[in-house]
C-alpha cells in the first residue's frame, strides 16, 4: 500500500515556510532501505572509532589550550551568554552553572527514580595497553545534589548503541561498537535501575551499531537500522525475533520512530520516506509515504500529543538562499487518522539547526536547546556557527520565542533531557574527529529552568507550583484514577510524560500525553490514556500544570498494559481467533475465525472509541447493514457507527447501533464467516481477550 503524504498550509499566524531547494533524492537510499558505505566512512571519522577515550582527551586538551591561547578564548564557551543573562527568567528561563562530570553525557536514560543514566565511550584508565573496546564508561547521576555513581560496564563498548526503556523502567540497550573496523556488536544489555548494575541480554540475529530502539503496546522494543535491514524485535520474555517483512532501512543513522495510537510502529526520518509497520507476528507494512522532501539527517523530533509529533530542523540543504545550512522548518505529523501520517506547516525557528535536541516539556511544549547553524565546514561541530539560545515551540500558536543561552556550547554528542522536577538537563558535546580539532569536548552538564518556573512579575522569583499529594502507583489505560492536589480548582493540564532515551539528538522514549479530567474539591478525577499504542507499559512522570501555566514536580507512575491487552488475539470459546485471511492488508476483506497462531494477522487491537482494529483499519458491518447474518469485513477507520463495538461482561461483542446482534463464528472450523447474528448465549457468540 502506498500514499503521498498531505501537506497542508501552516496554522493561522504562523510565519510562511522558508525557501528550501532540495537535492533529487536522499544521499544513501538504496533498493533495500537507506545507509551504505558514505555512512560508515563519515561515522569513522567523526566518532574517532579505534581511539582510546584517554587519547582522544588528551589530543582535545592540548588543542583546547593552544586555540585559548591563540584566541583568548576557550572552545566550548558561548560568547553571547554575557547579553542574555541578566533577562527576566519569567520570560526567556534561566540556565544553571555548569556541574563537571567524570562521564560525557553522550547517551542519556531518565530513570524512574528521578536519577540519570549516562554513559560515553571507552574508559580512559591511566595504562597505556587498556583494551578499546571490552569497556564502557558509565554513571548514574543525580540531580538533586550533582553526585554521581559510576557503574561501568565490563565486556563491551556501548558507544553508538540504541537504547529504550522497558516496562519495568530498565534500559534495554541494543548493539554498540565492536572494533576499529566499525563493526558493530549483536550484543543486548539490561541496566536495572533499582540495582544499578548491567546484565548481559539475548544477541540479535545481526550486529547493530546507530539503531533505534521504541517500546510498543504490547511491551516489546523494535530495534531498527544500524547497518542490518531485517527489524528485529525484542520480546517481553528476553528472546529476540526478526521481522523479515520489515527490510526498509539499515542506515547507520539513528531512525526517527514511535508507536502510534493504533498500536502500528510509525518511521518517519530522517529521510524523507517513511513507513507504517504492523510489528507483530514477522511484521507487516500497511503505509509507505513521503515526509516534507528534506533529509533531516541530525535534526530532532517530540511527540506533544497523542499522536502528533513535531520534527524540526537538521540536514544540510539550500535555504533563503544559502547552501549547506540546516533547516530551520518544522513540521507537524499526525497519525491519528489513516495509515500515513497527515503532516502539516508549523512556524519555523529563528535559525536553522542540526545537532540540537527538541525537549518535549511538562506543559506539552517543546523546547530545543544547542546545534549549529552551517553544516558547510563540518555537520557534527562547527564552534564558529554554534547556537546556544533555547527556542520554545507553543503547540497552540505553532510559534517559537528565543529564550536566554546556555554557557555551554552543545553540538555533535550532546544531549537534553526532562527532569521531573520540570527542568531540563542537558549536557555532553565532543568525543569526534572534528571536537577533537576544535579543541571541544565537554565532559559536564548544565541545567536549563523554562519559564515556567518563575513569576510573571519581573522578580525572577519562583513562581508558586502546584503539588500533587496524592495518587496511584499505577494508571491503567482507558481507567479512571484520582489524584489529591490542593490546587485542584486551578488546574489546567493533567499529562504524561515519557522519560528520555536520547542521543544524537534523538529520543527514543519522550513523549507528551494530554489526559482528561474533572475536578470536585480537592481531587482531580482522571482518565488513563486511550490505548497502549499512546502510553506503552512503562513508568512516566505525571504532571498537573496550574492556570499560569506553572506544572507540579512529576509524580512517577507506571502505566500497565489494559486487563484486556492491546495487539492481542480475539478468541471465541471454541477455541478459535478472529482471523484476517492471508494477513491482508486490503479494504473489504472478510473476517474469518481460525486456530490462534499468536500472528500478525490475529493481533487486534481494542481502542476506547470502541473500535476494533488491525493493520490500521476497523472491523467494519458493511454498508451499516444490521442484520442477522451479515458478514463482517475490515475497512478503513471512518468513525461511523459501523465500526463501534460494545464488549459486555458476559463476554458478547455487539455493534453499538443494534445491540440486539453479536459477533459470532459461523462454525467451530478454521475458516469460519465471522458474523453478526441474533443474540442466543451461544458459544460461538462468546469471546474472551
Amino acid at each position: 500500500m502506498s500514499a503521498s503524504f498531505l501537506v497542508a498550509t501552516s496554522a493561522s499566524g504562523a510565519p510562511a515556510i522558508p525557501s528550501v531547494a532540495q537535492p533529487p533524492a536522499a544521499p544513501h537510499e538504496h533498493a533495500h532501505g537507506y545507509g551504505g558505505a558514505q555512512d560508515d566512512a563519515e561515522h569513522r571519522a567523526q566518532d574517532l572509532v579505534g581511539v582510546p577515550l584517554h587519547e582522544i582527551e588528551k589530543k582535545t586538551a592540548e588543542n583546547a589550550a593552544r586555540i585559548e591561547r591563540q584566541t583568548g578564548r576557550r572552545p566550548g564557551r558561548a560568547e553571547v551568554r554575557a547579553s542574555v543573562a541578566d533577562a527576566d527568567p519569567g520570560v526567556s528561563g534561566q540556565w544553571s552553572s555548569v556541574v563537571d562530570t567524570t562521564v560525557v553525557p553522550v547517551f542519556t536514560a531518565v530513570l524512574p527514580n528521578g536519577k540519570v543514566l549516562i554513559w560515553d565511550s571507552v574508559g580512559d584508565n591511566a595504562a597505556e595497553d587498556y583494551p578499546t573496546h571490552d569497556f564502557t564508561r558509565a554513571m548514574v547521576w543525580n540531580p538533586a545534589d550533582d553526585t554521581e555513581k559510576r557503574v561501568d560496564l565490563q565486556g563491551t563498548n556501548l558507544f553508538c548503541a540504541g537504547f529504550s526503556h522497558l516496562a519495568d523502567g530498565n534500559i534495554l540497550v541494543a548493539g554498540g561498537n565492536a572494533n576499529a573496523q566499525l563493526a558493530g556488536t549483536l550484543r543486548t544489555y539490561v541496566f536495572n535501575w533499582r540495582t544499578e548494575t548491567w546484565t548481559r541480554g539475548t544477541d540479535m540475529a545481526a550486529a547493530r551499531w546507530y539503531p533505534s530502539v521504541t517500546r510498543m503496546a504490547n511491551g516489546e522494543e523494535v530495534i531498527i537500522g544500524g547497518g542490518p535491514a531485517t527489524a528485529e524485535v525484542y520480546q517481553t520474555n528476553g528472546a529476540i525475533r526478526q521481522l523479515p517483512n520489515f527490510t526498509k532501512y539499515n542506515a547507520r543513522l539513528y531512525p526517527f520512530m514511535i508507536s502510534r495510537p493504533d498500536t502500528q510502529l510509525g518511521l518517519f526520518g530522517p529521510y524523507n520516506t517513511g513507513w507504517t509497520v504492523t510489528t507483530a507476528g514477522n511484521a507487516a507494512i500497511t503505509g509507505t509515504a513521503n515526509r516534507d522532501g528534506i533529509t533531516r539527517d541530525y535534526g530532532s523530533f517530540a511527540t506533544y500529543d497523542i499522536g502528533k509529533t513535531l520534527v524540526v530542523g537538521g540536514g544540510s540543504i539550500t535555504e533563503d538562499g544559502v547552501a549547506k545550512r540546516p533547516t530551520r522548518t518544522a513540521v507537524i505529523l499526525d497519525a491519528n487518522k489513516g495509515l500515513v501520517p497527515t503532516v502539516t506547516t508549523t512556524g519555523a525557528m529563528s535559525t536553522g539547526r542540526r545537532q540540537h535536541n527538541a525537549t518535549v516539556l511538562a506543559d506539552g511544549s517543546v523546547l530545543v536547546t544547542g546545534g549549529l547553524t552551517s553544516a558547510a565546514v563540518n555537520g557534527g561541530v562547527d564552534l564558529d556557527a554554534a547556537v546556544t539560545t533555547a527556542e520554545l515551540w507553543n503547540p497552540v500558536t505553532g510559534q517559537w520565542t528565543v529564550l536566554s543561552a546556555a554557557e555551554r556550547i552543545r553540538q555533535y554528542h550532546s544531549t537534553a533531557a526532562l527532569l521531573p522536577d520540570g527542568r531540563v538537563m542537558t549536557g555532553g558535546g565532543g568525543i569526534c574527529g572534528g571536537c577533537m580539532t576544535a579543541g571541544y569536548l565537554e565532559k559536564n552538564v548544565e541545567y536549563f529552568s523554562p519559564p515556567y518556573l518563575f513569576k510573571k512579575d519581573g522578580s525572577g522569583d519562583p513562581a508558586a507550583r502546584p503539588v500533587i499529594t496524592g495518587g496511584p502507583a499505577t494508571v491503567g489505560i482507558g481507567a479512571a484514577f484520582t489524584l489529591t492536589s490542593p490546587q485542584a480548582a486551578d488546574i489546567r493540564k493533567v499529562g504524561l510524560v515519557a522519560p528520555a532515551d536520547v542521543t544524537h539528538s534523538v529520543d527514543q522514549g519522550q513523549r507528551y500525553i494530554p489526559l482528561k479530567y474533572s475536578v470536585s474539591g480537592t481531587t482531580l478525577t482522571v482518565t488513563g490514556p486511550p490505548t497502549g499504542g499512546v502510553a506503552p507499559p512503562g513508568w512516566y512522570m505525571l504532571f498537573v500544570t496550574d492556570a499560569a501555566g506553572v506544572p507540579s514536580v512529576a509524580r512517577m507512575v507506571q502505566v500497565a498494559k489494559a486487563p484486556t491487552p492491546l495487539m492481542s488475539p480475539l478468541k471465541n470459546s471454541t477455541g478459535k481467533c478472529v482471523d484476517i485471511p492471508q494477513s491482508a492488508l486490503t479494504a473489504r476483506t472478510y473476517l474469518q475465525t481460525y486456530t490462534c497462531n499468536n500472528t500478525k494477522a490475529q493481533s487486534l487491537t481494542r481502542f476506547t472509541d470502541n473500535t476494533l482494529r488491525v493493520f490500521g483499519m476497523c472491523a467494519d458491518v458493511p454498508s451499516s447493514n444490521f442484520v442477522n447474518g451479515q458478514r463482517i469485513w475490515q475497512f478503513g477507520c471512518n468513525g461511523t457507527g459501523a465500526q463501534r463495538w460494545q464488549f459486555g461482561a458476559d463476554g458478547t461483542v455487539r455493534p453499538v447501533s443494534k445491540t440486539t446482534l453479536c459477533l459470532a463464528a459461523a462454525a467451530n472450523t478454521n475458516a469460519a464467516q465471522v458474523k453478526i447474528v441474533t443474540c442466543t448465549g451461544a458459544a460461538l457468540q462468546k469471546w474472551t481477550w
